[in-house]
């Protein structure tokens, strides 16, 4: 094998190698992106947890308050 040759084979795979890097970022990127969606999704679920269980807890408070009355 010549140097030609050397080089162009090594170009080639330089290429192939960026080629599959490029998609694995595709890959992350978009799996990143689910993970951050799927995040939100329970950050709103937590939030809408704890104000249901803060107006429970008030209720009871008030509850507890009219019958020492």
């Amino acid at each position: 094998m010549d140097v030609n040759e050397r080089i162009f084979e090594a170009i080639s795979r330089i290429e192939r190698h960026e080629a599959m890097c490029e998609e694995r970022s595709k890959t992350i990127f978009n799996r990143l992106d689910n993970i951050e969606e799927g995040l939100a999704q329970i950050h709103q679920t937590l939030f809408h947890i704890a104000i249901g269980a803060v107006a429970g807890l008030f209720g009871v408070v008030v509850s507890l308050l009219f019958l020492l009355k």
